[in-house]
C-alpha cells in the first residue's frame, strides 16, 4: 500500500495519484504501511504536526468579522453620546444669547423708563416753583408731595432730592409767614410753641417705613406750630402743633437703614419731646414722640403697634 505523505491516505501500489486529494505520490514520496507496522505513533505524531489548510482559512475571516463587529458596536456607542452632548452644546449656546438679549433688552428699558422719571419730575419741580413765587406755599407742597420718596434716596438722582428739600423749605418759609400775618403768636409767652432749644423740632421729617395702605410721605412743623403732611395720593392734610417735654418708654423702629426695603426691628425709646397735631380736616389729636436716633437723625414715633411694627415713624435726612 502507498501512503499519501500529505493527507495520509492509503492507496493501491498500483495508483501514482493520491486517490483522496490527487497528490502525486511519487513528487512527495510514498509509504508502504501495513496494519501490523509498528511505527503508527510516529505517524500520528506526524499527522498531528500537520498544518491543517481549512484553519489557516477560517482565521483570518474570524477575525476580520470580529474587528468589523467591534467597530460596529463602537460606532453605535459613539453616535449614541455624541449627539446628546452637541444637543446639549447647542441648546446651551441659544439660551446664553437669549440671555444676553434679554439682559440687554431690560437694560435699555430701564434706562428709558428713568429718563422718563427724571423729565417727568423737573417738571414737577419746575411747577413747584412758580407756585411758590406765586406765594401757592400749599399748592408747591401738593406737587412735590407726587415725588415718591424712594426716588429721593436713589444715588443717581441727588440733585432732584436737594432740589425738592430747597424748594420745600422755601415753602415751609412762606407758610410761616403766612401764618404769621394772620395770627399773633407770642413765642416767647406760650412754652408751648417751638422755640430755644425745641425750635429744632420744627422741622421737615419723611415717613421712615410704609405698611399696607399707608399714603403719608411728608410731615412739615413750622416754627408757629403749623402742620402740613403731605400724602403720595397727592392728598394732604393741615393742623396745629403745640410741643412739650416728655419722658418714658415708647414703641419705635431701629432707624440705621437710611431707606428700609423691609420691616425694620422694633425697640423701645426715651423720648424727649411729645408733640400733640390738633388736625383742621377731621377734629382729631394725635401724639407724636420726638427722639434724637442713633445715626444723629431727629425722629418722630407716635408709638403704636401695627402689623407686627409701628404704625409712625417719622425722620428727619
Amino acid at each position: 500500500m502507498k501512503e499519501c505523505k500529505y493527507c495520509h491516505t492509503q492507496n493501491s501500489d498500483s495508483s501514482n495519484f493520491c486517490e483522496q486529494c490527487g497528490t502525486p505520490l511519487d513528487a512527495i514520496g510514498s509509504q508502504k504501511t501495513t496494519p501490523a507496522d509498528g511505527n503508527t505513533a510516529t505517524n500520528e505524531s506526524y499527522q498531528m504536526n500537520q498544518p491543517k489548510a481549512n484553519s489557516k482559512n477560517i482565521q483570518p475571516l474570524l477575525i476580520g468579522a470580529i474587528v468589523a463587529l467591534l467597530g460596529i458596536i463602537i460606532g453605535i456607542i459613539l453616535f449614541i453620546y455624541l449627539k446628546p452632548n452637541n444637543n446639549t452644546e447647542i441648546s446651551a449656546g441659544s439660551s446664553q444669547t437669549e440671555t444676553r438679549s434679554t439682559t440687554k433688552d431690560s437694560s435699555q428699558t430701564e434706562t428709558t423708563s428713568s429718563k422718563k422719571d427724571l423729565e417727568n419730575y423737573d417738571e414737577i419741580i419746575k411747577a413747584a416753583k412758580e407756585l411758590n413765587i406765586e406765594g401757592k406755599y400749599k399748592e408747591s407742597e401738593l406737587k412735590l408731595a407726587s415725588i415718591p420718596v424712594s426716588a429721593l434716596g436713589k444715588p443717581e438722582w441727588k440733585t432732584i432730592k436737594e432740589a425738592v428739600e430747597k424748594l420745600a423749605n422755601l415753602n415751609n418759609k412762606g407758610l410761616q409767614e403766612q401764618k404769621n400775618s394772620t395770627e399773633k403768636v407770642q413765642a416767647n409767652d406760650d412754652p408751648s410753641t417751638f422755640t430755644g432749644d425745641l425750635a429744632k423740632w420744627a422741622n421737615t421729617y419723611t415717613f421712615y417705613y410704609s405698611q399696607n395702605n399707608q399714603r403719608q410721605s411728608r410731615l412739615t412743623i413750622a416754627t408757629n406750630g403749623g402742620v402740613t403732611q403731605s400724602n403720595y395720593d397727592g392728598t394732604q392734610y393741615f393742623g396745629r402743633a403745640t410741643i412739650a417735654n416728655a419722658s418714658g418708654d415708647i414703641l419705635s423702629y431701629n432707624t440705621d437703614t437710611l431707606y428700609p426695603m423691609r420691616m425694620p426691628s422694633t425697640k423701645t425709646i426715651n423720648p424727649n419731646v411729645k408733640i400733640t397735631i390738633q388736625w383742621d380736616n377731621n377734629g382729631g389729636s394725635q401724639n407724636l414722640y420726638g427722639y434724637l436716633s442713633y445715626s444723629s437723625r431727629l425722629a418722630l414715633t407716635d408709638g403704636q403697634n401695627k402689623g407686627g411694627g409701628v404704625n409712625e415713624v417719622w425722620i428727619t435726612y
